[in-house]
């Protein structure tokens, strides 16, 4: 039985074993020298999201879930990255990367 989670828009199934949370759907914040030049800067934080979000459903998923009101959402999608383990060659698996900006005097709490 599936129907529309209304926090994201997407389509998830409401056993309680597949139940699509936040952890499937942004892996984790990106914190680096230049995200946090972006931070104090412009309010805009950054998070590797799943592939699958769009724009709208990343500003309802941040909203809803920090309680901010986010001003704008960017995305891009970096190249995979090839890796190599003895002669066996793959590559790395592919994210989205979604940098947020928000209202000014509100905040993300990193630790959830």
């Amino acid at each position: 039985m599936t129907q529309q989670n209304n926090n994201t828009g997407l389509l998830v199934n409401q056993s309680a074993e597949s139940l699509t949370t936040f952890l499937d759907l942004v892996k984790y914040p990106v914190i680096t020298e230049k995200t946090y030049i972006a931070l104090f800067k412009n309010r805009q934080y950054t998070f590797d999201v799943d592939v699958r979000l769009n724009k709208s459903q990343i500003k309802k998923l941040f909203s809803n879930l920090f309680n901010v009101d986010v001003i704008s959402v960017n995305t891009h999608i970096p190249p995979r990255k090839q890796v190599r383990v003895g002669i066996a060659q793959g590559t790395r698996p592919r994210y989205k990367r979604a940098i947020i900006t928000i209202k000014e005097g509100q905040s993300i709490n990193y630790s959830l």
